[in-house]
C-alpha cells in the first residue's frame, strides 16, 4: 500500500476524531449558556493539554522503532508499552484530583466543589486518552492502517451519540462528562482488542530503557508542544472573564486539514526511519518535497475559503451568542497554509527529536510572553479585542518557530531553504485560490442570502478555479493532480 494511501485512510480515522469532537462542541455551545459551557471547556482543555505529558512519546517512538524490530520483539515491545501508559494514566488522574483545588483557586467563578464534580466524571475518559494513546501509532506502524481507521469512526460515532444525549436530554456538565467517560471506555476496548491481534507474545529483550529514553524525548517535545498550543487558552482563562473561554475554545478549532497533516506523518515517520537508516538523504528531500506539493493543493484552497467565507461559517456552527468566536478563527487560520510542509517528522525520523524539542521550548516561551503582553495591554487600552491577544500570539510565535524548524531540516538534508520548498508552485496555487474565493464570495454575497448555500456553491466554484484551472493552464499542475487523486483512491507501486 502507497504512502499517500496509507495517509488518506489514517486521515480518514483523524476527521471522524476531531470532526466529532467539532460536533460535540457545536451540540454543547447550543444545550448550554456561555458561562456553562466555559466551566465544561476549561476543565477539557486542563485534562487535554497534560495527556501529551503522559503519554510520553511512546506513540511517536513506536512510528521509529517497529519497522526496525522483528516480529517476537514488536509483539514484546507493544505489551510493555501498553502497561506502561495504562499505569502513566492513573498518575495523571492522581495529579489532576490533587492539583484541583489549587485550579479552583486560580480561576473566578470555578469552586472546589464543582470541579471536584466534574472532575470524577472527567477523570476515566483522560486515563483512556493516555491507556491507549499509542494504538493509533502502533497499527499503522505495523501495516494495519485500516484498523485504526475503523476503531476511529466507531469512536467518533459514540462520542457524538454521548454529546447529542446532553443537547437532548439537558445533562448537567457532570452526566455529560460521564457519558464521554464511558465512550472513551468503550472505544478503549476494542482498541486493546485490535492491538491484542498485533502483538502478543513475549519475545526476547526489546531494549526498553533505550526505548523510552529515545520515547521521553519525543514526550518532552509534544508535551511542550501541547502546552504552547494550550497557553492561549491558560491566559483567556486566568486573564479574561470565564465566560470568555468558552467563547475562545469554540473560535481557535482545529482545522480538519490538520488531521490529514498528522496522518501523513504517523506514516512519514517510519518511512524517513527506513531511508535515514539506509543513508539516502536524497530520498527523504524528495519525500519532504512531493509531500509539500501535494498537501498545498489541499491546505492552501482550503485556507483562503474559509478566511474569505469565515462569518458564514461560523453562523451554520455556533449560535449567536458564540459570535465572537469569528475572530478567533480568522487569526488561527493565519496558521493553516504553514501546514503546507511537514517538520517534526523529518527530525524524529532521523533520530533528532531533541531538535524538535528546543523548538517546542522556544515556541512556549515566545508564545507564553505575547500571549500575557498582549493580553494585560488590550486589557487595558482596547477591552473588546482583549480576546484576540492570544490568537495573534500564538500565530506569530508559530510562524517564528516554523522558520527556525526549515532551517533545521535545511541544515539536516543539505539543503538550502531556497531549494527545499516548491517557491513557484506555492506561489501560482495561492494566486489561484485567493482569486477564486474573493470572487466567489463577491458574486454569491450579492445574489445568495443564505449562508449554507453560499457556503455550498462557494466550494463548487472553488474546487473549478483554484482545481480546475490550473490543471486546464498547465500541463505540471494536471499531473500533480492527477497523481495525488490516483494516489488517494487507489494504491501506488513503490513509495
Amino acid at each position: 500500500m502507497g504512502l499517500s494511501r496509507r495517509a488518506a485512510i489514517v486521515a480518514s480515522g483523524r476527521v471522524a476524531t476531531t470532526g466529532s469532537i467539532l460536533v460535540v462542541n457545536a451540540l454543547l455551545a447550543r444545550a448550554w449558556a456561555p458561562d456553562l459551557f466555559g466551566q465544561f471547556s476549561t476543565i477539557w482543555v486542563l485534562g487535554n493539554t497534560l495527556v501529551p505529558f503522559f503519554l510520553m512519546g511512546i506513540p511517536g517512538a513506536l512510528l521509529y522503532a517497529l519497522p526496525r524490530r522483528e516480529s517476537p520483539q514488536r509483539g514484546a515491545l507493544l505489551v510493555r508499552s501498553t502497561v506502561v501508559l495504562a499505569a502513566s494514566a492513573l498518575v495523571l488522574c492522581l495529579v489532576l484530583w490533587i492539583a484541583s483545588p489549587l485550579i479552583a483557586l486560580s480561576v473566578d467563578g470555578l469552586t472546589a466543589a464543582q470541579l471536584g464534580d466534574s472532575l470524577i466524571s472527567f477523570l476515566p475518559y483522560v486515563f483512556c486518552l493516555v491507556a491507549g494513546g499509542h494504538i493509533e501509532a502502533a497499527l499503522v506502524a505495523s501495516g494495519r492502517p485500516m484498523w485504526q481507521a475503523v476503531i476511529a469512526w466507531l469512536g467518533a460515532v459514540v462520542l457524538i451519540g454521548s454529546a447529542s444525549g446532553a443537547y437532548v436530554f439537558n445533562w448537567s456538565v457532570e452526566l455529560t462528562f460521564a457519558a464521554l467517560s464511558a465512550a472513551g471506555l468503550a472505544r478503549l476496548l476494542i482498541a486493546y482488542v485490535a492491538l491484542g491481534r498485533v502483538g502478543r507474545a513475549r519475545g526476547p529483550n526489546v531494549g526498553m530503557s533505550d526505548f523510552l529514553r529515545y520515547a521521553i524525548t519525543i514526550g518532552a517535545s509534544e508535551g511542550v508542544g501541547s502546552l504552547s498550543r494550550s497557553v492561549d487558552r491558560l491566559v483567556v482563562l486566568l486573564f479574561l472573564d470565564p465566560s470568555r473561554m468558552g467563547i475562545y475554545h469554540l473560535g481557535a478549532i482545529e482545522v480538519p486539514v490538520s488531521l490529514v497533516l498528522a496522518s501523513l506523518v504517523t506514516v512519514m515517520v517510519p518511512e524517513v526511519s527506513r531511508l535515514m537508516a539506509a543513508g539516502d538523504i536524497d530520498q527523504v528531500a524528495d519525500l519532504f518535497r512531493t509531500a509539500v506539493v501535494r498537501l498545498s493543493w489541499l491546505i492552501l484552497p482550503l485556507f483562503f475559503y474559509l478566511f474569505v467565507f469565515t462569518d458564514d461559517v461560523m453562523r451554520l456552527y455556533l449560535p449567536p451568542a458564540y459570535g465572537d468566536s469569528a475572530n478567533v478563527f480568522r487569526c488561527f487560520l493565519l496558521m493553516l497554509p504553514l501546514r503546507c510542509a511537514i517538520y517534526n517528522p523529518i527530525l524524529v525520523g532521523s533520530g533528532r527529536a531533541n531538535w524538535a524539542l528546543f523548538g517546542s521550548l522556544a515556541d512556549l516561551v515566545v508564545n507564553t510572553m505575547l500571549s500575557v503582553g498582549l493580553v494585560l495591554w488590550l486589557r487595558e487600552a482596547h477591552p473588546s479585542l482583549a480576546m484576540l491577544g492570544p490568537a495573534v500570539a500564538t500565530v506569530s510565535a508559530t510562524y517564528l518557530q516554523v522558520l527556525v524548524l526549515l532551517l533545521a531540516i535545511s541544515h539536516l538534508l543539505s539543503r538550502s531553504v531556497r531549494h527545499l520548498l516548491p517557491w513557484a508552485h506555492l506561489l501560482r496555487v495561492s494566486a489561484f485560490a485567493a482569486a477564486t474565493a474573493t470572487g466567489a464570495y463577491w458574486v454569491l454575497s450579492a445574489l445568495i442570502h443564505g449562508a449554507g448555500t453560499r457556503l455550498l456553491l462557494g466550494s463548487v466554484i472553488m474546487v473549478c478555479g483554484a482545481w480546475g484551472m490550473p490543471a486546464l493552464l498547465f500541463r505540471e499542475d494536471r499531473r500533480e493532480i492527477t497523481a495525488l487523486l490516483r494516489a488517494v483512491v487507489r494504491p501506488e507501486r513503490g513509495s
